[in-house]
């Protein structure tokens, strides 16, 4: 038999691919081998691992070498260290780059947003008509200024018991705080909210934004249990009393009664004075007045005789009526007259008054057109009528007179 034998093969085109050789699985057969006996392995008493001569860097095949692929394999070996190492410094670059954007948008988003508000409220969790402590706190520049929202006697379903601002607190260098806080109600059991507060802020440039507040959810209790609840009874039905309405209309009708009274006296007896007013004033005198009131209106002058004359007998049947007793109103000159002879005149007057009323009809009835001296005749005997009536004869005279008429 002819011995096995090897080529030689260049070590750089030799490649480890089964990293479970050992020392005795390479020994070239030309080289003097280790020691016969066992193969000492790693980890037996060895602080080092075996070392595998450099030229045993093949392919073993069938517990041989066998030759590699020459120098395309070598190229190819180079090739993949090189990608590998290239690969590396790719993951390493992509990492950097990310940390440095990740702190790019930290440093912009401090710089896009340095107010930060923050709510919170004390306890969370209350009864029907607890009082809650509200806390809104900002935090800001100093060069940063802020308009806190403005909260009246309610907000939405709660009650405002109490509102103040925080003071302002520095708490870094350029940061201050300051806020608000309120002492609230709510009168209602179940899931409740506390709404939204919006923050004006306006930075150095002027430039103006609101924040809003997140909304806080909360849940009311009620004092009762399910229980006590269903022993509360049903509110009883009050019967409507209508005594206190009735006697109120009773005494607003008795007040009514009272102030007609009082009315209708104090009515009468000013009517009673304006007459006694009127009685200390003589028929003559309302005569005269009269009279004097009808020429100032000129009629005669406008051209209405008639009416003149109307108005003339009339106030002389009025004052005569009134003197002596007489009906005067509605009645003519005739009934007049039939009725004025059973008065207590002297014949002189009774004639001086009957020519009068007449002389009047004919202007009145007969279309008589009076000249001016008759007009102002027939207003001085008008008051010659009252001035006789006024200063009449003794009592024995008149019937005298009464008797020449009856005849």
């Amino acid at each position: 038999m002819k011995p096995k034998t090897a080529t030689l093969v260049p070590l750089d085109r030799l490649s480890v691919r089964n990293s479970s050789l050992t020392q005795k699985d390479v020994t070239h057969p030309l080289t003097p081998g280790p020691p016969p006996g066992p193969s000492p392995r790693w980890g037996e008493g060895n602080e080092h691992p075996p070392v595998v001569p450099p030229y045993a860097r093949g392919d073993l095949r069938g517990g041989r070498l066998a030759p590699t692929g020459g120098e395309d394999d070598r190229r190819s070996g180079e090739g993949e260290a090189r990608s590998h190492t290239s690969t590396r410094g790719l993951v390493r670059t992509f990492m950097l780059l990310g940390l440095l954007a990740l702190v790019l948008v930290q440093q912009l988003s401090a710089q896009e947003e340095p107010v930060q508000l923050k709510v919170w409220v004390d306890p969370t969790t209350i009864t029907i008509g607890d009082v809650v402590q509200f806390t809104l706190e900002v935090t800001r520049p100093q060069a940063v200024k802020i308009a806190l929202p403005s909260v009246g006697s309610k907000l939405s379903d709660w009650v405002v018991r109490k509102s103040e601002p925080l003071p302002v607190k520095e708490v870094s260098a350029g940061k201050v705080t300051e806020g608000l806080q309120l002492q609230l109600a709510i009168y209602k059991t179940g899931d409740v909210e506390i709404p939204p507060l919006s923050v004006e802020v306006v930075g150095p440039g002027g430039d103006r934004k609101t924040l809003a507040s997140q909304p806080i959810k909360m849940k009311v209790q009620s004092v009762l249990d399910g229980e006590q609840l269903k022993q509360i009874k049903v509110q009883a039905e009050i019967p409507a009393d209508y005594k206190p309405l009735l006697l109120l209309l009773a005494a607003l009708a008795a007040l009514g009664v009272i102030v007609y009274q009082v009315t209708r006296f104090f009515g009468k007896r000013k009517e009673a004075q304006l007459a006694s007013l009127r009685i200390v004033r003589s028929p003559a005198e309302i005569a005269r007045e009269a009279i004097q009131n009808l020429l100032a209106r000129k009629l005669t002058e406008k051209g209405y005789v008639k009416e003149f004359y109307l108005e003339l007998s009339e106030i002389l049947k009025r004052y005569l009526g009134s003197k002596l007793g007489i009906l005067s109103l509605e009645r003519t000159t005739d009934e007049f007259i039939h009725d004025l002879k059973q008065a207590a005149v002297c014949w002189e007057e009774y004639d001086r008054i009957k020519t009068f009323l007449m002389d009047c009809d004919l202007v009145k009835f007969a279309k008589y057109r009076p000249s001016a001296e008759e007009i102002q005749r027939i207003v001085e005997r008008s008051f010659e009528v009252i001035d006789a009536a006024e200063n009449k004869k003794p009592e024995l005279e008149l019937l005298e007179v009464s008797n020449r008429v009856s005849r």
